[in-house]
């Protein structure tokens, strides 16, 4: 049976903390208020990763207090792929799953700016409410796994490359080639020589060019090189391979969208990130590197 919630007016008298629905949905469990008895599904079934809902509620408790709006409602399910892709098709147009969703009580008309709700469209409990945070814990198990062959295969790439280079480019002690890979690096190194020739022509004939031209100005081009972008949730995410660590971000970046942030626009994108870094460090500061979640900690 669903519970409704009533959240209430932070300038009144009797304010206090608004409700959380906490579902994992996963368990088609029916006692929305009993953490404890989700947890003990979770365990009893092997096909499903178990989640620390007490953990997970403490972290949404923190996070709706660091955003600002700690009398409002939220509810916050954990779902499956299927149940996923079919909420993302029906209100995306998207036939495919994702890892978060997030769905505003409040009219975006209404928000005076993100991280700033407008007053509400009537004064009464129901209506304090910051809406709905959807989680696919299927597709997070899955890009953990993703993510780390990638990151795997990545470093033995740069492994590869930098015996290589200690090498010189040549081959490297111990390695065997065949007959056909001999006869390709000597060919490969009179083309080299070649090469290395020519260009030495052509920069004799620039020298002579530059020296008749010496009264000629020329153009200064600075050519910025975009630098890789590790703020925010995201970037921060792909390196934790464990999933349960990483619902904990998620519902960090979902929670922000439920008060007007985005990430469309570079210049939403810029408040979203900052704001993003600001809440995992609180967050941390309060629940320690692993969220609450015993054994289990972000890298440092």
């Amino acid at each position: 049976m669903m519970t409704r919630l009533f959240g209430c007016n932070p300038n009144s008298l009797d304010a206090h903390p608004g409700d959380i629905l906490l579902d994992d949905d996963r368990l088609n469990n029916n006692n929305d208020d009993d953490d404890d008895a989700n947890n003990n599904n979770n365990n009893n079934n092997p096909n499903i990763l178990p989640i620390n809902l007490s953990a997970l509620r403490q972290t949404i408790e923190h996070t709706r207090e660091i955003i600002g709006y700690p009398t409002y409602d939220i509810s916050v399910s954990l779902i499956t792929d299927s149940q996923m892709r079919e909420i993302n098709s029906i209100s995306r147009g998207i036939d495919a799953p994702t890892d978060v969703l997030s769905f505003c009580f409040q009219e975006e008309d209404d928000m005076i700016e993100p991280g700033v709700l407008g007053d509400v469209q009537f004064d009464t409990p129901d209506f304090y409410n910051l809406g709905d945070v959807l989680i696919d814990v299927d597709y997070v198990q899955r890009r953990c796994e993703e993510d780390r062959k990638m990151h795997i295969r990545e470093a033995s790439e740069r492994d590869e490359s930098d015996k290589i280079e200690k090498n010189g480019g040549g081959l490297v002690e111990g390695e065997v080639i065949t007959d056909e890979q001999a006869f390709e690096a000597t060919a490969a190194d009179s083309t080299t020589t070649i090469q290395q020739e020519q260009q030495s022509d052509e920069n004799e004939e620039a020298s002579i060019t530059d020296e008749s031209d010496d009264d000629e100005e020329y153009e200064y081009i600075e050519i910025e090189v975009e630098e890789y972008d590790d703020r925010g949730v995201a970037p921060q995410m792909q390196y934790i391979y464990d999933p349960e660590i990483r619902i904990h971000m998620l519902l960090v970046h979902g929670m922000l969208h439920l008060v007007g942030y985005d990430h469309i626009e570079d210049d939403d994108y810029e408040l979203m990130v900052v704001r993003e870094d600001e809440v995992l460090a609180e967050l941390r500061r309060r629940l320690g590197n692993n969220f609450g979640v015993s054994g289990k900690a972000l890298p440092e």
